[in-house]
C-alpha cells in the first residue's frame, strides 16, 4: 500500500511541474498541459482576451491549450490555403501529432514521477521501482482512456468564459443577427443613401451649383478593409446618387489573400467604371483577382482616360509582394518619381492623379489639379493654390481595425463633381464629404465648393 501511494504522489508531481509541452502548429505557437483533480473541463486560453472552457468528459482531469503566439506570415498563408484540402490534412495530422507528443510525453513523466516517488524515500529495490513507475504510467493512462471514451466536442455549444471572452456570446450573437439580416443592414444604408439625396437636393434649390450639362460624377473610396457593409455602402450610393465612375485609393483587403480578394466580386454588378490603386495591404493576388472583373480598371503606373476623365496612378510599393510594411520615406519618393515620369510621357497632364499614400499624393499638388489618396483612414482636404488634394478617409470604417480604438471610425467616402469648360476639359467643381456612423445609425455631410472657371461664371449665375 505504501509503495502504491508513494508511486501516486510522484506520478502527480512529476506530470503538474514538468507535463507542459509547447508545440507549433503552423501560424500557432501553443502551450498544452494537464491539471489533475479538476472537472473534467477542456479550457482555451487566448492571452490577454480570457479563457473559454467546457466540461468534455468525465474524468478529473483539465486538459489545457495556451495561445502563446501567431505568426502572422504563417496565418496570411494559412489564409490563402484554407480552400487547399491536402493542406488542410496536413495540418490536421500535424495537430494529432502534437497531441500524440504531448501524451505520450505525459505518460513518461508519470512513469518517471512514479518511480520517483518510492526512490525518494529510500526505496532501492529495482523492481518496486520499477513497479512505482509502472503503477503512475497505468493510474495515469487510465484517466486519460476514460477521458478520450467519454470526450464530446458538443460541449462547446455551451461554454463559460473568463476575462474579455465574457461578451463572447454577445458578440457571437451579433454576429450571427448580422449575417442573419444582411438584408436588413442594406435597407438601413439604402434608406441613408436616399435621405442624403434628398437633402442635396434641397440644397441644390437654396443655392444651386448650376449643372452642366454632361457633368461627371465620381465616387472616391479608399481603405475598404474586407467590410462587406463597406461595399454595401457604396453600391447604395453608386445607385441612389447615379455615380458614373468609381475611384479607389487601395487596400481593399487587409492580408492580401485570394480569399479576400473574392470578396471584392460585387464590384462586377455596380454597372461602372471601378479604378483601382492598390495599397499597402493588397498584394499580387488581389490584383490578379480584381483584373478578371471587366469594369474594374488597375492602374499599377500608367494613366488611362475613362470617361474623358484621364487618372494617373501607381501602385504602393507593399503591393508587389504579401507584405504590408508601410515603405521608407526614400521609396515612396522613388515611386513619385516613377509616376511623373509616366505623366511626362503622356500626351496631355491627368486631370487626376490617385494612389495610396499622402506622400506620394504631395508630391502631385504643384502639378495636377485634384490629387486623391488614403491610408490614413481619416478624411481630410488640402489646397494649395489651384490644386487641391482629398483622402476619402475609410469606406469600411477601418474594417477589423474600426473595433480596436476608442473613437468610432465612420464609413466615408467623397463625391467629385467634374463640370466642363467650354472647350470640353473636365474641371473639379465641388466636394461632397458623406460618412455614416454605425453606432448612432447617423450621417454627416459636407459640400466644398471649388473655383469655377472664368468662362462659365456668368452662365452659373445665371
Amino acid at each position: 500500500m505504501g509503495l502504491l501511494i508513494l508511486a501516486v504522489i510522484g506520478m502527480l508531481l512529476f506530470v503538474s511541474l514538468l507535463g507542459s509541452y509547447t508545440a507549433v502548429l503552423n501560424a500557432f505557437q501553443i502551450e498544452f498541459s494537464l491539471l489533475i483533480f479538476d472537472h473534467g473541463y477542456t479550457q482555451l486560453e487566448v492571452p490577454p482576451l480570457g479563457i473559454v472552457r467546457a466540461q468534455t468528459h468525465f474524468s478529473p482531469l483539465m486538459l489545457r491549450a495556451r495561445l502563446i503566439n501567431v505568426d502572422l506570415a504563417r496565418l496570411r498563408l494559412l489564409l490563402e490555403k484554407v480552400e487547399d484540402q491536402a493542406y488542410l490534412d496536413s495540418l490536421r495530422a500535424m495537430t494529432r501529432g502534437a497531441i500524440n507528443i504531448f501524451l505520450l510525453r505525459l505518460l513518461f513523466l508519470a512513469f518517471l514521477g512514479g518511480a520517483a516517488g518510492p526512490l525518494i524515500f529510500g526505496e532501492r529495490n529495482r523492481k518496486k521501482i520499477l513497479l512505482a513507475g509502472l503503477i503512475g504510467m497505468i493510474m495515469l493512462g487510465s484517466l486519460l482512456a476514460l477521458s478520450y471514451a467519454t470526450f464530446e466536442p458538443m460541449a462547446f455549444m455551451n461554454p463559460e468564459f473568463e476575462g474579455i471572452l465574457k461578451a463572447a456570446p454577445w458578440i457571437f450573437g451579433l454576429l450571427e443577427e448580422s449575417l442573419l439580416r444582411v438584408r436588413s443592414l442594406g435597407e438601413q444604408l439604402e434608406l441613408i443613401a436616399a435621405n442624403m439625396s434628398v437633402l442635396f437636393e434641397q440644397i441644390e434649390q437654396l443655392e444651386p451649383l448650376g449643372t452642366v450639362e454632361g457633368e461627371l460624377k465620381v465616387a472616391h473610396v479608399s481603405d475598404l478593409h474586407n467590410n462587406p457593409a463597406g461595399m454595401d455602402f457604396l453600391g447604395q450610393v453608386v445607385d441612389t446618387f447615379a455615380v458614373d465612375l468609381v475611384i479607389d485609393t487601395g487596400d481593399i483587403t487587409d492580408f492580401g489573400t485570394d480569399i479576400e480578394a473574392g470578396l471584392a466580386s460585387p464590384l462586377e454588378h455596380f454597372g461602372i467604371p471601378y479604378v483601382f490603386v492598390p495599397g499597402n495591404h493588397d498584394s499580387p493576388n488581389v490584383i490578379s483577382r480584381l483584373q478578371e472583373i471587366d469594369n474594374v480598371i488597375v492602374l499599377e503606373e500608367e494613366q488611362v482616360e475613362v470617361l474623358g476623365l484621364r487618372i494617373a496612378g501607381i501602385a504602393d510599393p507593399s503591393a508587389k509582394d504579401m507584405g504590408m510594411v508601410v515603405a521608407a520615406d526614400a521609396v515612396l519618393n522613388e515611386y513619385a518619381a516613377r509616376l511623373h515620369r509616366v505623366i511626362d510621357e503622356a500626351e496631355r497632364l491627368p486631370h487626376v492623379v490617385a494612389v495610396h499614400h499622402p506622400r506620394i499624393a504631395e508630391n502631385f499638388l504643384s502639378r495636377v489639379q485634384v490629387v486623391l489618396t488614403g491610408h490614413t483612414h481619416q478624411f481630410s482636404i488640402k489646397e494649395r493654390g489651384e490644386a487641391v488634394m482629398i483622402n476619402a478617409g475609410t469606406t469600411g470604417a477601418s474594417g477589423i481595425r474600426g473595433l480596436q480604438v476608442r473613437e468610432e471610425t465612420p464609413y466615408s467616402l467623397v463625391l467629385l463633381h467634374f463640370g466642363r469648360q467650354t472647350d470640353g476639359e473636365l474641371y473639379l467643381r465641388a466636394a461632397d464629404a458623406i460618412r455614416v456612423y454605425k453606432f448612432g445609425s447617423g450621417f454627416s455631410l459636407e459640400r466644398l465648393i471649388f473655383g469655377i472657371a472664368g468662362d462659365e461664371t456668368e452662365e452659373i449665375q445665371e
